[in-house]
């Protein structure tokens, strides 16, 4: 049987996949969404991202430290690195090239806005698709979430995966433990030690962070 990989799945907003398709029909009772209305809301949202490629560059930029964190851990044995968003699977593929996060991550076994609503179960999503690729009996605890709200702490929690918090958003570093992180940094940059030890199944300590 194969070693069973690490993996890492990094969390990002719930911005346009199915919920919120289902949420905008309960506040507007006479429409009823279905799968197909989906599936054309889809589409039209990655053209439009993809209209708009030079906009989501010039607005946005990728976190110090990130493109780095991604390359050492790609660097490690048996790490696979994936997405668990909200976003529609094109729409995160299209976002992470446009800063140059894309060259380490293995799409096809994230969780996305097309698969579930609920954090929790993109989680268990991403999971299934890497036993399923891999053909290894990966362990829940072999995961470690990344994340930097309260939401992508509670959704690792609910799948049972380590939780890696970034205070790289709104949330503290202190609100991110009081949600129930695994561990906390304040960037990724600072992360990238931590990495390594949780992924290799050592306590946060061991990489010279506290929880």
């Amino acid at each position: 049987m194969p070693t069973p990989p690490r993996f890492g799945y990094t969390s990002a907003a719930d911005t346009c996949g199915f919920g919120r398709v289902r949420h905008l029909t309960q506040a507007l009772p006479r429409i009823t969404s279905d799968r197909t209305m989906f599936e054309a809301f889809a589409r039209r949202s990655a053209e439009l991202h993809r209209q708009r490629v030079h906009d989501l560059g010039e607005r946005g930029h990728a976190l110090p430290g990130a493109a780095a964190a991604l390359a050492a851990l790609a660097d490690t044995n048996g790490v696979v690195q994936s997405v668990v968003t909200g976003n529609i699977r094109a729409v995160a593929e299209i976002k992470l090239q446009v800063f140059g996060l894309d060259t380490h991550i293995w799409f096809p076994y994230g969780g996305y806005g097309e698969d579930h609503d609920d954090r929790a179960e993109l989680v268990r999503t991403a999971i299934d698709r890497t036993r399923a690729a891999t053909g290894a009996d990966v362990a829940l605890a072999d995961g470690l979430l990344i994340g930097d709200t309260p939401a992508d702490v509670a959704a690792g929690r609910a799948a049972g995966v380590p939780v890696l918090a970034v205070a790289t958003g709104r949330t503290s570093a202190a609100e991110l433990a009081d949600a129930g992180a695994t561990a906390t940094v304040r960037d990724l940059q600072e992360a990238s030690p931590l990495f390594h030890a949780m992924l290799l199944g050592l306590p946060p300590e061991a990489g010279g962070i506290g929880p």
